[in-house]
């Protein structure tokens, strides 16, 4: 019996909480400009911010590209995922490196990039990822990333690990720059003039050589080193829509669609101006948002009465606890696109509008203690992409 009253309870609390936030939160479109102006970010008590200004963060330049980084060092909350946006001239690269604490989860958002990964096995992959397509490294696993034009390259890279830094990248050059120059010459049979010609400090991104050839003339230094038979990229843009209502879509990148990436999944939403994705909750992951196009509104529940609104421009980064109830909604008069991130490869997703239709209405009745014309308004059927009312 007590189970049962803190299940209703629960159920309770998570509508109540999201009627207070659109009736007094953010009331509507035209009276939110003073909330606005004022902050980017409401939260409640005790609560931190789930959402961050990442389009005002600096970029940092480099000899073919920029970078800039949100983890828990700028954004506390974000624990399960950092991220990394990343521009590369063409002919720029992203020079060969590993990462020791996280797995690499990519998609691009403009222009056309060439990855090269070679796992444990010394076996390689070589691949062209152009706009809409993703790729997916395992932890450890050495790789390079190449802008390969015609324009710049811009791209997002989100790991598993909020405490991810690029700083703490192992990258080629810096190993070899800080190994004694002895140990050096004969890992490769040189002479000590020829291990000095290599770089003195860390290159990170280079445009030394712009030059890029096809991808059909482009093969590893010995022909003979077998490829990576499982493929470790993804056109995520291509995939047909999970869901679709009145031009409201959800792509989907889960481990089902695409097996390498066991341990991290990724959706494309898009959202007509003033529909929501409807409230829900993820039991197994953390979620990460990148408005890639528009705006929007992020709500979130933390129980125990707390409760949070923010809106995220384009550029901004949001966050979502693992099992919080939250959902989103297009705030503007332009389509909304936001690239969603997950730090578990299998989506899961409990859905408000399921939830309550699973139930008899005996329960229901219960919990909300309605009128019986009421009672019978509430959803029997669900859409997880609801149009503006």
């Amino acid at each position: 019996m007590q189970k049962k009253s803190k299940f209703f309870l629960g159920l309770l609390g998570v509508i109540t909480c999201f009627v207070l936030i659109g009736s007094f939160c953010l009331p509507s479109l035209a009276q939110t400009q003073t909330w606005r102006s004022l902050s980017n970010v409401v939260w409640g008590k005790d609560l931190p911010a789930f959402s961050y200004p990442f389009s005002k963060t600096p970029l940092v330049d480099y000899d073919g590209g920029v970078t800039k980084q949100v983890g828990t060092y700028n954004f506390p909350v974000s624990k399960g995922m950092a991220g990394v946006y990343m521009t590369l001239k063409p002919g720029a690269i992203r020079e060969l490196h590993w990462h020791a604490n996280a797995a690499e989860w990519a998609y691009v958002i403009e222009g056309r990039t060439r990855v090269t990964l070679t796992n444990p096995d010394g076996q390689v992959q070589i691949a062209d990822v152009d706009q809409g397509g993703l790729w997916y490294f395992p932890r450890g696993w050495g790789h390079s990333i190449e802008g390969i034009g015609p324009g710049t390259a811009k791209f997002l890279l989100v790991f598993n690990d909020g405490t991810f830094s690029e700083g703490a990248t192992f990258s080629i050059t810096d190993w070899l720059s800080h190994t004694p120059i002895s140990w050096v010459q004969q890992n490769f049979g040189w002479s000590q003039d020829e291990v000095e010609k290599l770089p003195k400090k860390q290159v990170y991104i280079s445009r030394y050589n712009p030059e890029v050839k096809p991808l059909d003339k482009t093969q590893s230094r010995n022909p003979k080193v077998s490829r990576i038979v499982l493929p470790y990229t993804h056109n995520l843009l291509a995939e047909k829509p999970r869901t679709s209502q009145a031009g409201n879509t959800l792509k989907l990148a889960s481990a089902k669609e695409f097996p390498a990436s066991f341990n991290m999944a990724g959706a494309l939403l898009r959202l007509e101006p003033g529909a929501m994705r409807q409230l829900h909750w993820h039991p197994n992951a953390d979620e990460w948002q990148y408005v890639l196009n528009g705006s929007m509104d992020l709500a979130v529940f933390a129980s125990e009465g707390k409760a949070s609104m923010s809106r995220l421009q384009k550029g901004d980064v949001g966050y979502v606890p693992k099992g919080y109830g939250h959902a989103l909604r297009n705030s503007s008069d332009q389509p909304l696109d936001v690239l969603i991130v997950f730090n578990d490869g299998d989506y899961q997703s409990i859905d408000l509008n399921d939830w309550i239709m699973s139930n008899p209405n005996t329960v229901l009745d219960d919990v909300f203690q309605l009128s019986p014309q009421l009672l019978d308004k509430l959803p029997k059927e669900s859409e997880i992409l609801i149009p503006r009312s």
